[in-house]
């Protein structure tokens, strides 16, 4: 079994299906997601006995032998080092602001959009915490819908009924960031329990 499927030789019918390159989440042993991997490369890790399944979908994949669930989260049973994810500082750009804040607005949750980066203290204003206006950071800027940005406008929060939903901060963890191309439309909902945690 193990050495069929580490030797590619899967069934011709597994081989040519697409269910090969569907993506599966990848946790280290402290269930912190590492990476993303199509479901080949996640099958050769279990059959290896590097990781082992936490979530599986009922689709099945076939061997001239048996057949096995299709794996939607391993976790790898070595720990990686956090420190290789933590020393990357996650560029502050629209499209991974827009990745922290999960495609939502942080003022009325609104997820349709469109989008604008507002800045929560604005450039224009000067406080005791930011003496040369609201800073360009990530604990400064979030994701606004266009109506919750005009409304803000030049004002601090304290100034208006606006509440964050959330405080932010600068992602600590690079891979939810580089996972965003999964989010929509082909994040499966099992994902979210282990993204984004902690930003």
């Amino acid at each position: 079994m193990i050495t069929n499927l580490i030797g590619g030789r899967l069934s011709s019918w597994s081989m040519k299906s697409t269910k090969l390159h569907t993506p599966v989440l990848v946790l280290d042993a402290g269930f912190q997601p590492v990476n993303v991997v199509p479901v080949r490369r996640a099958m050769i890790l279990l059959c290896k006995g590097k990781a082992v399944a936490v979530e599986e979908s009922e689709q099945q994949l076939h061997s001239a032998q048996r057949a096995w669930k299709m794996p939607v989260i391993i976790r790898l049973l070595i720990s990686v080092a956090h420190r290789v994810y933590r020393v990357v500082r996650v560029k502050l750009n629209r499209r991974n602001l827009f990745g922290r804040d999960r495609y939502r607005c942080q003022y009325c949750g609104d997820e349709e959009g469109p989008f604008t980066i507002d800045h929560v203290v604005p450039k224009s204003r000067k406080t005791p915490s930011y003496p040369g206006g609201g800073p360009t950071t990530w604990e400064n800027c979030v994701t606004a819908c266009i109506p919750c940005n005009r409304r803000k406008g030049g004002q601090l929060l304290s100034e208006t009924d606006m509440r964050l939903q959330h405080v932010p901060r600068e992602p600590h963890w690079l891979p939810p960031v580089l996972f965003q191309r999964f989010l929509k439309p082909s994040l499966h909902p099992s994902w979210n329990d282990y993204l984004f945690n902690g930003n």
